[in-house]
């Protein structure tokens, strides 16, 4: 009798804790743990980027036409760069400890130096994207109206070439492992790939359902290329191999910035309406939504600490608060 008693109050402690557990949300997948004000900022924040050597954010402010420059140690503004012609985009050349900054008169502006000194300018042409900087090259990319990508030689600091392509490039992805550059092509429901080392477009893959891609990263360690895309509002996965369209999941209906996380198994998509949206791998290399933070509205310009998972989100002035960076690190 006694040990039915305590069988009974021990089972009845089991379901109690499992009635208590049932009622809670489950915990966020990121946790903000700081936050960097950037002050009076007008317009939204549309790229960022990181000095690892110097403990440097880099913030591209188009409205203000200016760059501003983040001691992350000391978490505050350590330098402000003014008269950009509408800043767009940015990349670091850690080699040569050079910034590249894109702007709308068709030149790539050059920094180099703690802190940051100009250096010159290249001419690239009309209506400069973002940048993507490939290590092994040293070259950086960028897409350019005309149906093309343009090559800088940042050793020689010149326009080296173009990358001829069939449609108009929106965001890229640089392979690693290899010598692939994924291109969204601009309303236009197909991934288009380039070769680096050819300098030229090899074929394109069908987007399947899915329409034009307004984000995609490279999973090179699950051998997938993620894409987000507005309709239908979903992250599908493709098999690098050859393309086949592995899978969907629901997403947010405005995909800003889409990051890939290898050494967590996550992908993590910014969303202009106010908020990061957060995708685990499983090992057969498909994606579930695990859950989502509230940011706030036209916040979707993000940069990745591989080492520490952390992020660092742009977050442009509201009524009520200047412009900051918000601090995220993966939650467990």
């Amino acid at each position: 009798m006694v040990g039915f008693l305590r069988s009974g109050a021990l089972l009845a402690g089991v379901i109690l804790a499992g009635l208590a557990g049932a009622g809670q949300a489950p915990a966020a997948p990121l946790t903000e743990v700081g936050s960097i004000p950037l002050g009076d900022v007008k317009g939204p924040i549309v790229d960022l980027g990181i000095d690892y050597a110097n403990q440097r954010l880099f913030v591209i402010e188009p409205g203000q036409g200016a760059l501003a420059v983040v001691d992350l140690a000391a978490a505050k503004i350590s330098q402000t760069i003014t008269g950009l012609a509408e800043p767009r985009g940015l990349a670091r050349a850690p080699t040569d400890n050079r910034l590249y900054i894109s702007t709308s008169a068709g030149k790539l502006m050059i920094y180099a130096g703690a802190p940051l000194k100009p250096e010159g300018s290249v001419d690239v042409g009309a209506n400069p994207g973002l940048l993507y900087y490939d290590a092994g090259s040293e070259r950086i990319y960028l897409d350019l109206a005309g149906r093309k990508i343009a090559i800088i030689d940042s050793t020689h600091n010149k326009h080296w070439d173009n990358i001829r392509l069939d449609a108009e490039p929106g965001a890229m992805a640089l392979e690693d492992q290899g010598s692939r550059i994924f291109v969204a092509a601009q309303g236009d429901p197909r991934i288009l790939i380039a070769d680096r080392e050819g300098n030229k477009q090899t074929g394109s893959w069908s987007t399947g359902p899915n329409g034009a891609a307004t984000a995609i990263a490279l999973d090179e360690d699950g051998g997938r290329l993620l894409a987000a895309f507005r309709q239908p509002a979903v992250l599908a996965w493709f098999d690098l191999a050859d393309g086949t369209l592995k899978g969907t999941t629901p997403a947010c209906t405005e995909p800003g910035q889409l990051i890939s996380d290898s050494f967590r198994h996550r992908a993590y998509l910014t969303c202009a309406d106010g908020k990061i949206e957060v995708f685990s791998r499983d090992a057969a290399g498909a994606y579930a939504d695990i859950g989502s933070v509230p940011t706030e509205k036209g916040a979707i310009a993000v940069v990745l600490v591989p080492t520490s998972g952390r992020l660092y989100l742009g977050v442009p002035a509201e009524a009520g608060h200047g412009a900051e960076i918000k601090v995220y690190a993966p939650a467990g």
